[in-house]
């Protein structure tokens, strides 16, 4: 054998290295592409109580959240930050019972009681958007107006539960 032509163990040594290498190169750009995407800031929080049928109160806390490159305009924050939120909870849960959800269960129509059920999150969803509601805003993007508005309920939120 030729000493400036490589084995044919170290061509696929070779080979195994440029598809390690490639595979981390992957893994690498996709973790970053997580870690560096546009962060979102909690513009809004709102916390709400009530007193279910069976007489416990039920309480949630949620943050709504819009992505830093489209921020909610700053007096519509302090609208929705400073506005009474105290009975809306109580609204939140009595529209919720007169209306429950018909969608959004889980398989074979389980009851809205049933705990593997998601009929009690779906009426406290609809009834959110009956009762919490943004004035309109678009933020010019650079491509177009738009707005994002996420959502999130607080680790031990337990509003839904007041529907099971």
């Amino acid at each position: 054998m030729e000493s400036g032509t490589p084995s044919p163990t170290r061509r696929r040594r070779a080979w195994w290295v440029v598809a390690i290498a490639a595979t981390a190169a992957v893994i690498t750009v996709a973790a970053l592409a997580l870690v560096h995407r546009p962060g979102f800031t909690t513009d809004v929080t709102i916390a709400l109580s009530y007193v279910g049928d069976d007489g416990r109160t039920y309480s949630c806390t949620y943050d709504y959240k819009t992505p830093n490159r489209l921020r909610m305009p700053a007096s519509i924050a302090e609208s929705m930050n400073s506005r009474d939120w105290s009975q809306t909870g109580q609204l939140i849960y009595d529209w919720a019972k007169s209306h429950p959800a018909e969608s959004w269960t889980t398989e074979d129509d389980l009851p809205a009681d049933d705990p593997r059920s998601t009929r009690a999150d779906a009426s406290w969803g609809l009834a959110m958007e009956q009762y919490v509601r943004f004035p309109p805003w678009t933020v010019d993007a650079g491509d177009g107006p738009e707005y994002e508005l996420w959502w999130e309920a607080r680790a031990g939120s337990d509003c839904e539960d007041g529907l099971r």
